[in-house]
């Protein structure tokens, strides 16, 4: 018999028999066998997927019709191994030759990539070149283990299970800062893809930019934030009128108090030491965003949380901007899965939310794709009833936080309060009835009753 490795052949000796054949094509692909044996397994491969009988007269038949010479000796060779092989070890086999295929994979991409600095002029086309080849190293990746048996299932869902009971109902996520938002949604887990919307001046990028700093800032767990829109100094000046707390109208100026500086002092020490990273580049694809953020998770040991401010200035693929969304929305969920940590996307609404009479948002104002909606596990819509009253002398800070999806829990609203002067909201003491609220809104903007109207009225119907 010729020396073949032994895990391929192991394997393959394996998959010479029908019934074993899906459970070895399940996870692993021809490309992990070795050069000598990967024929060998490509032709099992074909007729597995035709649901054809495999064995190694089948295979030999196929591997005939490829074009290769006299291959059922060798087929018979390795079949009769199986009766030395443990179907038990197949699990174990399996993932040694997955992990072979994967680094044989890395490096026909680092050759790739080396082709593509000598041919490519430009840097920037270059350098998404580049990305996309390792990005499909990475698919390739995540394909072998997307189909779960009930053992892998179950043996993780327990492990999830001793996670909850060791909390003892403590939050398992991370803590979003407030604690009736936490109860709400029991935390941001991992793989969540959370979309917080709003229009213009709701604070979207305030509140999202709040949970950034409690994590970052408060629990230093390492954040990566992608800004499109505002520059790093800008969201640190933010950071700044939340944490000091430092007004931000009085930062902007530069006109701080002896009190204000010695907060800002402070708030800045506190910034300078936090697991914080701001990408500010704009244009950004969702292969560059992964790029940028396996770099963090390498230099920081873990990731833990992931913002994107906004959705719609990312860039993608696409024949319509509905297509380039759904792209986007897709590969950010995928995004969060993959790296293991919540990611925060902020998206606009629609400016249809303008023209209505009740004008708090829901997930049809979702702007340019039905994707957000689909793809997003919560959707949160910060709304404040007061930013429409402008002409309020002390207009409400009271802010409804409006979960309109929650995939593991059930939707509704929570109260904070909007500190706009600090670029922050606070939890507030009692959760507001806001039902009541916008029944004693409609009674208040009725017209007043004027005398005989009602009898008039009464008179015509009569």
């Amino acid at each position: 018999m010729q020396d073949y490795d032994f895990y391929d052949s192991a394997v393959l000796a394996l998959t010479l028999r029908s019934d074993y054949a899906a459970q070895v094509f399940g996870k692993i692909s021809p490309e992990d066998f070795g050069q000598q044996l990967r024929p060998y397994a490509t032709a099992a491969y074909e007729l597995f997927q035709e649901g054809k009988s495999i064995d190694a007269v089948t295979v030999a038949e196929r591997m005939e019709a490829n074009g290769f010479n006299a291959p059922l000796a060798m087929l018979l060779e390795i079949h009769e191994q199986k009766s030395y092989v443990s179907i038990e070890s197949l699990n174990d086999y399996c993932q040694i030759l997955a992990s072979r295929g994967h680094a044989r994979a890395l490096q026909l991409a680092h050759i790739d990539a080396d082709r593509v600095l000598d041919e490519e002029r430009d840097p920037a086309v270059a350098h998404q070149r580049i990305l996309e080849i390792y990005e499909a190293v990475n698919q390739r990746k995540r394909q072998d283990t997307s189909l779960w048996d009930m053992q892998r299932a179950s043996r993780q869902f327990l492990e999830e299970m001793e996670r909850r009971v060791d909390a003892g109902g403590e939050l398992i996520g991370l803590s979003t800062g407030w604690k009736a938002l936490d109860n709400r949604i029991n935390g941001m887990r991992e793989g969540d893809f959370i979309v917080v919307a709003g229009r213009p001046g709701m604070g979207k990028s305030t509140f999202a930019l709040n949970v950034v700093r409690h994590n970052a800032v408060t629990e230093h767990v390492p954040t990566l934030v992608f800004s499109l829109e505002m520059t790093a100094p800008q969201l640190i000046e933010k950071l700044t009128a939340d944490i000091g707390p430092v007004n931000l109208t009085e930062l902007r100026r530069g006109t701080l108090s002896e009190g204000a500086w010695s907060n800002f002092s402070a708030a800045s020490q506190l910034i300078q030491k936090a697991p914080l990273f701001i990408d500010d580049r704009a244009g950004l694809s969702v292969a560059q965003m992964k790029a940028r953020a396996i770099e963090i998770k390498r230099r920081c040991g873990s990731l833990g949380l992931i913002m994107v401010d906004y959705i719609q200035l990312m860039n993608a693929k696409g024949n319509s901007r509905n297509d380039q969304i759904t792209e986007i929305t897709k590969g950010l969920k995928e995004m969060a899965k993959e790296l293991g940590c919540p990611l925060i996307g902020l998206s606009q609404l629609s400016r249809a939310v303008e023209s209505r009479q009740d004008k708090r948002p829901n997930n049809s104002d979702l702007r340019e794709s039905g994707s957000i909606e689909q793809d997003a596990d919560i959707i949160i819509f910060p709304y404040r009833d007061s930013y429409y009253d402008r002409d309020a002398e002390h207009p409400d800070p009271t802010c409804e936080i409006i979960f309109s999806k929650i995939r593991m829990g059930e939707p509704g609203s929570e109260g904070l309060e909007w500190q706009g002067h600090y670029s922050r909201f606070m939890a507030l003491e009692h959760r507001p009835d806001f039902e009541l609220m916008r029944k004693q809104k409609e009674q208040d903007q009725a017209p007043a009753w004027q005398p005989g109207r009602g009898r008039r009225a009464a008179g015509m119907e009569l």
